[in-house]
Order: C-alpha cells, then structure tokens, then sequence
C-alpha cells in the first residue's frame, strides 16, 4: 500500500509537470497544491525519484490517443520505430494501402498534421518529465541519487537526437551546424518564449547531458541488474553517444563510444540469433519491456512487426524489400529471417501492385507450406511474400519486448565511423565487419577485401540487413543524403503502386518535419518556417 501511495503521488507530480499538448502547449497544472509538499521536498525522498525514472521508461511504451494511424493511437518509442523510421525507409513494405500518407513522407511538410505534432507532443512529455528529475534532485546526496540523476539526463539526451533526426536539417548541410535545430529546454522554468537553439549548440548539449550522465553512472558505483534490461544505464549512455555522434559526422568520437558501448555485450550467435529479436539476451544493451500485463493492444509494435501476433499482422505482415533481400548472399542466415518465394510459381501470390500486393493466394503451395512450417501463425494468417519471421510475439495479442540499441548497431557504427577517419583506419573497418558476419556465424563465408566507398556502402548494406524492423531505414537514408528507391514486381521490387516510389534528398521539406502549429501558437520566439 506505501507503494502504491507513493507511486499515486509521483504520478500526479509529473502530471503537473509535463505539458499538456506539445513542448510548451498549454498552461501548466498547479504544481504545489497547498495539501501536497513541493516538488523539491518530493524529490528529496529516494522512492520517489526512482518511481519518476520508472514513469520516463513508461511515457514510452503508453498510447498517445490523441494521435492515431487508422484510428489506432500511437504509442511511444513503438511508432517512431515503426511508422517514422521503417514505414517511410527503403527497406520495409506493409501492405496496407491506405498508409501510403506515411509510407511516402506526404505529412513531412505540413503543420498541421498529427503525425508531426505526435513526435513533437511525445518527446518533450519526456523531456519535461526528466526536467523536473534533473531540476530537483541533488545527486551529490546519495549514490542512488546520482544514478537517477544520470539515468534522467541519458533520456533528455535521447529525446533531444530524435528530435533533431526529424525536425532539423542533416548535419552535412547544417553549415556545420549553424542551422536552426530544436527548442532547448533545460529545467522546470523553462516555459515560455524559447527561440531555437542552432544545431550545434544542441549537440553539445546533448553531449554535456551525456557527459555528466556517465560521470554520474561511474560515481555512484550501481549496476543494472541482469533481469532490468529496460533499465537505462552508462552502457546505454555510451551507445546514445556513438549514434549521436554518428549523426553528427563526428566520426571520432562516434567510434570511441561504440567500442566503450558493445564492450560487454557479446553478439549473438547462430542458434541465438533466430529468436534474438524478441526478448533481451546478452546483445540488446537497453530495451523497451513489455509484458502481458501492460500490453497496448492493437496500437504495440508487435501488433504489425511480429509475425505469430494475432492483430495486424495477420493479415498485412511486413515485408523485406525485395531488391534488398535478393543482395543477401545465400549463405548468410538473415535471409532465413523472411520468406523467399523464388521456388514456387509467381501464380501463387498477388503481384498486381493493389492492396493484396504479395499475398499467396489461400490453396497455394506457397500458402500450404508456409503455414506448416510456422505452425505459431493464427488460423487466420495470410501468407506474404518476402515476410519477415525476425520478430515473434511472447504472449497474444502483442506483447513483445523491443531493444532500442545492442551491440551489432555498435560494430556497425565503429566501422562507419573508421572508414571517415583515415585509410589506416579501414582495416579497422573490414575487421568489425568480419568479427560481425564471419565471426558470429551470420555468413560463414563472408570476407571483405573492399577499400574506400566500396567499404562504405558494404557497411551501409549490412546496417540495412542486420538492424532491418529495428528502427533506422528512414534516419540512415536521411543523414547520408541517399535517395529512396522502392519498386514493384513489374520492376523488380514488390511494393504496391501507391508506395513505389522514388524520394530524393532534397524531396518533400529535404526530409525535414514541419514544426507543429501549436507550437508556433504557444511560443512567441519563434519564426514560422
């Protein structure tokens, strides 16, 4: 009962907190109810402060119903993964016809659009919440205050890199960084007018946040437990760092942190890697948990990404890219992950480019031995080609833990970032590769030889194959300026018609989202773009 007490009060103190609508879209609530301490007595209780933590973890597993797709409200770090970063890349395809909004960036540029307030909305709710953590709590007063002071400042930095990624422009054409970035709110005060900050001041801020995040980590002597993988820690700071830095082209220090970030995060191997991808084990540095008892329904991201799951993706599954899946060499294990059709006659599945584009119809061959093989698919399941079996529900409907950084994503980014360092670096490079695809038993028979942008786009493909549904088609594309190219059968891909298109760089706002009107409503300080 004293914990649900104290949960029910730090519930209703980040309530007061946070803002209502977007980053600064509506008054606050009272925060020192004449009945209730200050919040600054609040945080001086241990209790407390870790239940605030816990509330960030949970601001990004919740439905937001005030932002839907179809009606379905979205839901924290789920959606961005999903529908903003997989949707609108090069490498996913869902047939459902009627996402294509989405799917080709059509909402990007427009201010008004609840696609773009949601990632506004979302973010800074956590934000605001982790300011009122790092504005309250004294870290110098206890080991496990400095701990959840850096917890708070690891998930301000997070937030602030996502919002860059979608609102700003790429750092190569930042002017090196003197362009417009994000409003940068730093404590409980900071309400009203804010200008925006230039991009390199919210970098270094992010930085700074990282900085004293694993300063305080380091000092307050506490490590996760084995079971908390949804428990932000240093490891996960040092990740943040490299995939800031990697974003940033500061290849430097990018490839110092992903070394310190997979250090004790061994990769998978063969037989792990086939059910790798839906509960944490020893590769996934910092996760998101779910659990049957706190499932989100149709809104989870298992509900279209897991292929067992009874909700959406039973009937519209996602799909690799067919360009990308027929690069996969055959002796690698990746291309098991999903369902190649190449045996069977084109007659068994759909390739008419409508909104069945790639069902195998019912009766089929294909069909027929698709759903023997996989028995775990419901009763009503359609078969796709080119569907992914990477990821696979843990309890119906959705319940599905997801990993927001592991060590793969770290050798990748060594390897990026070694290449942009100098050419003695690039056996650096080659070596992180083979360690990745040979080594781990991905390939075999993999071997590199490459040198120079050969290099890179080897390791560009391998980010695309081996973190493929986990988040970073759309901000990949976006930060190395490559133009999205999607097909359909005709063509040589399997997209549907309304979703094959081509996105250059400098299309649709050069990929930049829309500040939302509100915000331009509320904050006086600010231009209309």
């Amino acid at each position: 009962m004293k914990h649900i007490k104290c949960l029910n009060k730090i519930i209703r103190l980040c309530l007061c907190l946070s803002l209502l609508c977007s980053s600064c879209a509506g008054d606050y609530l009272d925060t020192n109810p004449t009945n209730e301490v200050s919040p600054a007595d609040l945080f001086k209780n241990e209790d407390y402060a870790a239940y605030a933590v816990n509330g960030l973890a949970r601001l990004m597993k919740v439905n937001y119903y005030i932002h839907k797709l179809n009606n379905i409200p979205l839901n924290g770090e789920g959606s961005v993964k999903l529908v903003y970063a997989d949707f609108q890349g090069a490498d996913m395809y869902c047939p459902i016809s009627s996402y294509y909004t989405i799917f080709n960036g059509a909402a990007l540029s427009l201010p008004n659009s609840g696609f773009g307030a949601y990632l506004w909305h979302y973010y800074y709710k956590i934000i605001s919440n982790a300011n009122a953590i790092i504005s309250y709590v004294d870290p110098e007063a206890s080991s496990r205050f400095k701990y959840i002071y850096a917890q708070a400042l690891t998930y301000r930095a997070y937030c602030y890199l996502h919002l860059l990624q979608f609102y700003s422009p790429r750092w190569c054409d930042s002017q090196n960084g003197s362009a417009d970035g994000v409003v940068l709110r730093l404590d409980v005060s900071s309400t009203g007018d804010c200008p925006f900050s230039s991009m390199l001041t919210c970098y270094e801020q992010i930085y700074k946040d990282l900085d004293n995040a694993i300063s305080y980590y380091q000092a307050s002597g506490i490590t996760r437990a084995k079971d908390e993988n949804h428990k932000v820690n240093v490891d996960a700071a040092y990740a943040l760092y490299a995939r800031t830095a990697l974003t940033r082209e500061d290849w430097a220090t990018a490839a110092r942190y992903a070394a310190l970030a997979r250090a004790n995060y061994p990769l998978m191997n063969t037989s792990e890697y086939y059910s790798g991808f839906n509960t944490p084990n020893q590769e996934w540095i910092w996760s998101i948990y779910d659990s049957k008892e706190e499932t989100l329904g149709m809104a989870a991201l298992a509900a279209y990404l897991a292929y067992n799951s009874i909700a959406y993706a039973s009937a519209h599954p996602t799909c690799i890219n067919k360009e990308l899946y027929d690069k996969i060499p055959a002796s690698d294990i990746r291309r098991d992950l999903f369902l190649d059709p190449s045996s069977y006659s084109e007659d068994d599945y759909d390739r008419t480019g409508g909104s069945n584009n790639g069902w195998a119809w019912s009766g089929t061959e294909l069909d027929i031995e698709t759903k023997a093989k996989y028995p775990d698919l419901s009763a009503s399941a359609k078969v796709f080609a080119y569907m992914s079996f990477k990821f696979k529900c843990i309890s119906q409907p959705t319940v599905m833990p997801f990993n927001l950084f592991r060590s793969s994503e770290m050798y990748l980014i060594e390897a990026e970032a070694n290449c942009h360092l100098t050419p003695s670096k690039e056996a650096e490079a080659r070596q992180l590769l083979k360690e990745l695809v040979h080594d781990s038993g991905r390939d075999p028979e993999y071997t590199c030889t490459k040198s120079g942008q050969e290099l890179l786009d080897e390791i560009k493909f391998y980010r695309r194959i081996e973190l493929w549904g986990e988040g970073f088609s759309w901000f990949d594309y976006k930060r190395r300026k490559d133009t999205i190219v999607r097909n359909t059968f005709q063509n040589g891909g399997n997209y549907m018609n309304n979703a094959a298109i081509t996105i250059r760089p400098e299309d649709i706002n050069n990929w930049m989202w829309t500040i939302p009107a509100k915000e331009y409503e509320y904050n006086n300080a600010i231009k209309r773009q």
